[in-house]
């Protein structure tokens, strides 16, 4: 029989920075979907193509990558709190300044995206960054698991707000009012919050200061012998690492069907199903509703399998595995159906399996190098955002060379199911760096 293991304690004040964490990604990520209803009002006024729609839903993913992996190195190095914290002030200024960059000319446009996207590159690095140090490790999965359910349930706020406050305001009008909810926060977090807790927690190993020489020298004696050294992370080192191979090529193949359904299914279900734009918005809820459930249920479960004594890089492989067979399904589904509540139900299933990612590759990176998960994850971050990129633009420009929606999910379950081979043969938990 397990024994039962030790109880996980964070220090005090690591509940109120994982809310305000999970707050900041909701207001992330609200700001960043509005688009995808506003680009509908937004290309009927101005007679956009769905490949110049795709550009300015791309942009703001090729700023994204800029400043991933300094991001990931500063809080690192000095702490996430002002990382995070001008972060989520700038990306909420750009988010005002939308309309006014729209009424501008397309060339405005595209670049305020972009420094939207840049700006909002340091979240995930920098709060990777503050859990490392404010998160018992036994909890990390659980916490993440709720940090990115900010992702479904801002997309939720952003998809059931924004057609009503089109309809009853302006698609200007969105924008403005999500711009202020980051201002206010900033206003909270900037006297609040710290980059690390005062007391040292029990998983911090920085060296402990010596008092005489017969100490040193037991002390490096011990060292010898029990205390494994870690190498710093590199390019090199991540370039020879199977590990971080699997967990970059995860992020990359997840991302691609991830914001190819956050992007573009209520223009499919508007364009494609027939509903309408308000029904459109209110139907692409669904998939991302699940997923608000789902997200910090998946971290849960792995936390729980792993106190059991479950092996951790069994359960990380199986649980992603589910995550893109899932995917795969769903994307493959959607397909061979022409009704509008089957689609509906299909992405929504493909979407709750999914959320186990948050057991599989999603928190990873703190199994690899925990003291410089905010830098690991800023570097696969960067290639997930070209992903995304990608997927946004070459989704608009399939439809526009085959004039329909089949080869864009086939693409995605190819992706998917690639993701799925590499990261079964090439992952691991094992710590490899610092």
């Amino acid at each position: 029989m397990l024994n039962p293991a030790p109880i996980a304690v964070s220090p005090a004040g690591s509940r109120w920075l994982v809310s305000m964490t999970v707050l900041a990604v909701y207001i992330c990520m609200i700001d960043r979907i509005a688009i995808s209803i506003a680009i509908i009002p937004m290309a009927e006024e101005n007679g956009w193509s769905p490949t110049i729609q795709g550009a300015v839903m791309s942009a703001f993913f090729l700023g994204y990558v800029t400043l991933q992996i300094p991001a990931g190195y500063l809080s690192d190095r000095f702490g996430g709190k002002w990382v995070l914290g001008l972060g989520v002030l700038f990306w909420s200024l750009f988010t005002l300044l939308t309309p006014i960059s729209a009424a501008l000319g397309i060339s405005m446009l595209l670049a305020c995206r972009f420094l939207m996207g840049v700006a909002e590159a340091v979240t995930w690095p920098s709060i990777y960054s503050l859990y490392s140090r404010w998160v018992h490790p036994d909890r990390r999965a659980s916490a993440v698991g709720l940090m990115n359910s900010g992702i479904s349930g801002g997309s939720v706020i952003a998809l059931i707000c924004t057609p009503w406050l089109i309809s009853v305001w302006s698609w200007q009008g969105a924008f403005y009012l999500y711009g202020l909810l980051g201002i206010l926060w900033f206003a909270i977090w900037a006297p609040i919050a710290r980059s690390r807790p005062a007391d040292r927690t029990d998983w911090d190993t920085p060296e402990a200061p010596l008092t005489n020489l017969a100490s040193v020298q037991a002390a490096d004696q011990k060292e010898t012998y029990s205390q494994p050294v870690y190498p710093r992370l590199t390019v090199r080192g991540m370039l020879r690492s199977r590990a971080v191979w699997a967990i970059a090529i995860a992020h990359v193949c997840i991302n691609w069907s991830l914001y190819l359904v956050l992007s573009w299914f209520p223009t499919f279900v508007n364009r494609e199903l027939g509903a309408d734009l308000q029904l459109a918005g209110f139907l692409a809820l669904a998939p991302v509703l699940v997923s608000l459930i789902m997200a910090p249920t998946a971290g849960r479960l792995f936390d729980r399998l792993v106190a059991r004594g479950g092996d951790r890089l069994t359960i990380r492989r199986w649980m992603q595995t589910i995550a893109f067979l899932g995917i795969t399904g769903g994307m493959l589904g959607i397909t061979l159906t022409e009704s509008l509540v089957v689609s509906v139900i299909v992405i929504t299933l493909s979407n709750a399996l999914t959320a186990f990612s948050i057991g599989g590759f999603a928190t990873n990176h703190l199994d690899i190098a925990p003291n410089q998960s905010g830098l690991l994850m800023g570097v696969t971050n960067t290639l997930a955002a070209v992903s995304s990129s990608l997927s946004v633009f070459v989704s608009g420009w399939i439809q526009d060379a085959t004039g329909g929606w089949d080869a864009v999910f086939q693409t995605a379950a190819g992706v998917s199911l690639l993701g799925a081979v590499i990261y079964v043969r090439m992952s691991g938990v094992k710590r490899e760096f610092d």
